[in-house]
């Protein structure tokens, strides 16, 4: 980021006086993090890598008001002097939160369980239907076509082997109910999540939420490592996880981010750096996808959750 772009960003969102040239922090799948050092404090600039519209983001900052006064810690978005949330700028527009400082070290996976449970708990109404990203399969058709453009690529005998489980696993994806669709974070994981340098659980890249149904992120969680479950319930986490079609948003997102990074992969128009991240995120996800067989396999597990919830201990029987 030029520090003439650093210098507008200061005076549109009144952050005073730049006293340091920009810093870039960190990248992101869709978008850069730069660190902007002024009189009145530290920011983070988020480049954006892809356009959106100022409605969708004056949304998600809404959410995140919200879930901030609900209890969740995360670093406050800034609006700039006309209140609104995006600096449109050449060659990616831009936006504002407060700087967190934040601590190195993993999650863990009862941590990813206490955060989705804050989260799920505000209840904050959803702002239309859920997208199919997150709610509509493939389809057998472009899955074929995905697996066209793979071939003869590093990651194709690897798609090839899973190509029959990645369409039979779309037979679990069932509209949302619109009863039960909230706004949930719909990008929670661990990387997603950090503790502040104050050992605080802070949560990041609020960017993609919007309508979903809770119950359908929690699975998503739950398919990493079944510890989430356990510590969501013991947080006070609204949502249950008890039969397949509640893997519909993972199923859903998981085609369609194999479709994106194939033809990111493949792209010419992409940059080596994007290519680069495409391949190894194909890599990753191919190496385990979610399958029925899974699905299965966590459902069983959490039936013992369900008969034995947190709090609970069966006496042993005694006899008569």
């Amino acid at each position: 980021m030029l520090r003439e772009t650093a210098e507008r960003v200061a005076r549109e969102y009144e952050l005073g006086a730049v006293v340091a040239a920009p810093v870039y922090a960190a990248r992101g799948e869709l978008g850069l993090i730069w660190r902007l050092d002024t009189e009145r404090g530290s920011w983070a600039v988020k480049e954006s890598l892809i356009e959106v519209a100022e409605e969708d983001a004056d949304a998600d900052v809404r959410f995140q008001g919200a879930a901030a006064a609900a209890g969740v810690v995360l670093p406050a978005p800034v609006r700039d002097r006309h209140g609104r949330v995006i600096l449109r700028a050449r060659p990616h527009d831009l936006r504002v939160y407060a700087w967190a400082d934040l601590a190195a070290g993993e999650i863990t996976a009862a941590q990813l369980g206490e955060a989705a449970a804050r989260i799920h708990r505000v209840r904050h109404a959803a702002r239309g239907p859920v997208g199919p990203w997150f709610a509509a399969p493939l389809g057998r058709a472009a899955w074929h076509e995905v697996a066209r453009i793979s071939r003869g690529r590093e990651w194709a005998d690897a798609l090839d082997a899973r190509l029959a489980d990645l369409i039979a696993v779309e037979d679990v994806v069932r509209p949302p109910d619109p009863a039960e669709v909230t706004t949930c974070h719909r990008d929670l994981n661990e990387e997603n999540l950090r503790l502040s340098t104050g050992g605080v659980l802070t949560v990041l890249d609020w960017e993609n939420c919007g309508p979903a149904v809770p119950a359908w992120e929690l699975a998503a969680l739950v398919a990493r490592d079944g510890e989430v479950y356990r510590a969501y319930v013991a947080a006070g986490g609204p949502a249950r996880v008890t039969r397949p079609e509640d893997f519909s948003m993972r199923v859903a997102a998981q085609a369609h981010l194999l479709e994106f990074y194939a033809r990111r992969a493949t792209g010419g128009q992409e940059s080596e750096e994007n290519r680069s991240r495409a391949r190894a995120r194909l890599r990753e996800m191919l190496a385990e996808p979610l399958t029925k067989e899974r699905i299965s396999a966590i459902l069983e597990g959490l039936r013992d959750h369900h008969a034995h919830p947190v709090g609970h201990h069966p006496q042993p029987d005694r006899g008569a």
